[in-house]
């Protein structure tokens, strides 16, 4: 985990003091608050890089941003959700788990 100056530092020639301030009110980013300060996991500084590339290099305006992001959250969502439930077929019996397969193949081609 990095701090708020570590993060600072790394992107210094991307974001100033209250611009990074100011991204974690508009909770773009969301450090944990310690009794240090913010501390920012690798999660956090990829994020940082790309709201900061988007803002800066696309001109994605705070309005759009706020779009972007909250679509990128529910996309990471269903990601996870369904790496779950990969992880639950893939525990099911072997003919549990082909018929399975048969049900996606046939709404797959129903769609």
């Amino acid at each position: 985990m990095k701090t708020f100056d570590e993060v600072l530092e790394l992107l210094e020639a991307r974001i100033d003091r209250a611009t990074l301030e100011e991204y974690i009110v508009r909770q773009w980013l969301r450090p944990v608050s310690g009794k240090a300060g913010w501390h920012f996991e690798d999660i956090d500084i990829a994020r940082l890089k790309l709201v900061c590339h988007l803002t800066q290099d696309i001109k994605v305006n705070d309005e759009g941003m706020d779009v972007v992001l909250s679509l990128l959250d529910q996309l990471y969502g269903m990601r996870a959700h369904m790496q779950k439930i990969t992880q639950a077929i893939a525990q099911q019996p072997p003919e549990v788990q082909t018929e399975i397969m048969m049900i996606i193949k046939q709404s797959a081609k129903t769609d």
